[in-house]
């Protein structure tokens, strides 16, 4: 299937089979969505915990509301998409200092440059620390869109949870001291028999209802 058959195709999973697990390959092909997706600016302003084991599951369980519980106590994988608080000195010196590392830049002119003007453009544009977490908050979705729309090639499905506590989510993984908050959540993995979303036809709006063309 090509991509726009992909997202016609794809669904949204309402439960899993907890007799299947992923496979490593699988797991890693996740991963690697996340890790490539993009953010403005290239901030990679994230970070995501991912959740594979029974112990894990139960861990995060307290911070589940009820209707999403059984999404995350059956899928194989849960992830925690997690947001930095503020976009810091310090991450910026790590962003560039990991782009030099990767060859992003044609010479030490170019590497300041780049530095600079990312620098000038958050200061600019997120210019309240909450205007920045924000801001990073948004990019979450981005990565949450790739995982969605790249599950289903691997023959995978998956779930955007929105259902949780974030602060006894924030608390039971810690985050406040690593300088991050939680903000949405997704299963992945195969969907099962009683997944009554399968069965059913996709519903959007007409394109001439949600497009306007200029």
């Amino acid at each position: 299937m090509n991509i726009t058959e992909i997202a016609a195709n794809r669904f949204t999973t309402k439960a899993y089979d907890a007799t299947r697990g992923l496979s490593e390959e699988q797991v890693t092909a996740i991963l690697s969505l996340l890790q490539t997706s993009p953010s403005t600016l290239n901030l990679q302003g994230w970070h995501f915990h991912v959740i594979s084991t029974s112990a894990g599951r139960e861990k995060i369980a307290p911070a589940i509301f009820e209707l999403n519980s059984n999404k995350v106590a059956e899928a194989p994988l849960a992830i925690v998409f997690s947001s930095i608080n503020t976009v810091s000195e310090q991450h910026l010196d790590a962003l560039v200092a990991q782009e030099q590392q990767d060859g992003r830049f044609r010479d030490a002119a170019s590497r300041e440059k780049n530095d600079a003007g990312r620098r000038g453009y958050v200061g600019s544009y997120a210019t309240s620390p909450d205007a920045q977490r924000h801001w990073m908050e948004r990019q979450l979705y981005i990565a949450l869109g790739f995982l969605l729309l790249g599950a289903p090639t691997l023959g995978l499905q998956a779930t955007p949870i929105e259902g949780f506590d974030t602060q006894k989510m924030d608390k039971i993984l810690g985050l406040e001291e690593q300088g991050l908050h939680s903000v949405v959540m997704a299963t992945v993995g195969y969907n099962s028999d009683k997944d009554f979303n399968a069965q059913l036809p996709k519903s959007r709006f007409p394109l001439d209802k949600i497009i306007t063309r200029l």
